[in-house]
């Protein structure tokens, strides 16, 4: 995740008083210090840090001296350098509590979002109606999946209908399946500017999926694509989405047009063997949900699919040792259990298949054909993290 520009130009500057805080040791030092200031004034930013360094040759211990370097690495977009000037100037001088914040941005473009947040707590302690940091904050919260926090967080800010915490906060809302209040907050956002983008149309598209619109949420994730071709997933976002509405011919040619963008992703090879085991073409889908399984061994999802796979074409033995395994893995799944129990009777183990029969119909909540028309974790959620400022470079 990126940093909205005005982030970085307005948090990076510390309070002038900050950098007389201290005295200098010598002349020789104050003349570097205050030659340093001025090149920092001026967007030097090589010879500042040069002039810093210099400084704190003569004045090691001084808070101010590595704070103003950390500001100057932070311009060069060395972050890591940045944090560790921060974290020296904060051991020396505590008081400093504004460098928390620039601590907190250095170690978010690291994407460091633990180590940020902690900073940017450290930071509202002090000015806990610091309205940057809140927000910054609430980003940390969601890229760390903490999603209530997010809402709470951002949620004060909301009025204030800056898009970036809009988009940040309906994200936080579809993570959290609370789709109707995401859908209010985007409605906003539709009324601004803005309206027209990737991340907009995304977040719609979640919130249409999420309701069971599948032909509305496809039409919002064709936008995504037109607006961002390289939107991460994308096709296999609408491969699996075009698979709901029934458009087979079009998801298995993006499906296979992301397959060969991304050819050891799990969600891709699972989701293009579903779709053909689907149009009952298991022989082609038997090896790409087999290298799905060896991506994910832990996916139960992927050994039903092999079950369905093998039972289709009379490989019994694997099916059964296949189905088990998937049964092993997810033991309420109700499809699993349902083909077991089909498996079980064809074994002439009636008994099991009576069982096995009744647990379907228990677990069965609607879980139907969940291979193909589920979408992945990483194109349909990892993205609403994003606010729409924070997906481009900085200028």
């Amino acid at each position: 995740m990126k940093l909205p520009q005005t982030f970085l130009l307005v948090l990076l500057f510390l309070p002038g008083s900050l950098f007389s805080s201290q005295p200098v040791r010598s002349l020789v030092a104050e003349s570097l210090f205050d030659k340093a200031k001025t090149l920092q004034d001026s967007g030097k930013w090589e010879l500042a840090a040069e002039s810093y360094r210099q400084f704190l040759s003569q004045a090691p211990d001084s808070a101010p001296g590595h704070a103003n370097l950390g500001i100057v690495y932070a311009h060069q977009r060395k972050f890591e350098d940045a944090a560790r000037e921060y974290g020296t100037a904060l051991k020396i001088d505590p008081s400093l509590t504004g460098v928390y914040l620039n601590l907190g941005i250095a170690r978010f473009e690291e994407e460091k979002y633990a180590a940020a947040a902690s900073a940017f707590q450290r930071f509202l302690s002090h000015d806990p109606q610091n309205r940057q940091a809140q927000e910054l904050l609430g980003l940390c919260d969601l890229e760390l999946d903490k999603y209530e926090d997010a809402v709470k967080m951002l949620r004060p800010l909301q009025d204030e209908g800056s898009p970036d915490v809009l988009l940040a906060l309906s994200a936080a809302y579809v993570r959290l399946n609370r789709m109707h209040e995401a859908e209010i907050i985007l409605g906003g956002v539709l009324n601004s500017q803005q309206s027209n983008t990737a991340q907009v149309h995304f977040l719609l598209g979640q919130i249409y999926a999420g309701s069971n619109n599948f032909p509305h949420a496809l039409e919002e994730f064709k936008a995504v694509a037109a607006l961002d071709a390289n939107w991460p997933n994308i096709k296999l976002l609408l491969g699996a989405t075009e698979a709901r509405v029934g458009h087979f011919q079009e998801a298995e040619a993006d499906l296979r047009e992301q397959l060969q963008a991304t050819p050891t992703n799990f969600e891709t090879l699972f989701t293009l063997g579903a779709l053909l085991n689907k149009q009952r073409r298991s022989q082609e889908a038997i090896p790409l949900l087999l290298r799905a399984q060896h991506l994910n061994p832990r996916s139960g999802d992927a050994d039903y699919q092999l079950a369905e796979a093998y039972s289709k074409t009379d490989s019994k033995d694997k099916a059964w040792a296949a189905v088990r395994a998937a049964l092993q893995l997810d033991p309420k799944d109700g499809q699993a259990h349902y083909l077991y129990a089909q498996m079980a009777r064809e074994r002439g183990d009636q008994a099991t298949a009576k069982h096995e029969f009744a647990l379907a119909e228990s677990l069965s909540v609607n879980k139907s054909e969940q291979d193909l028309l589920r979408l992945s974790e990483e194109s349909r959620n990892r993205q609403a993290e994003l606010p729409a400022s924070s997906r481009g470079e900085n200028k």
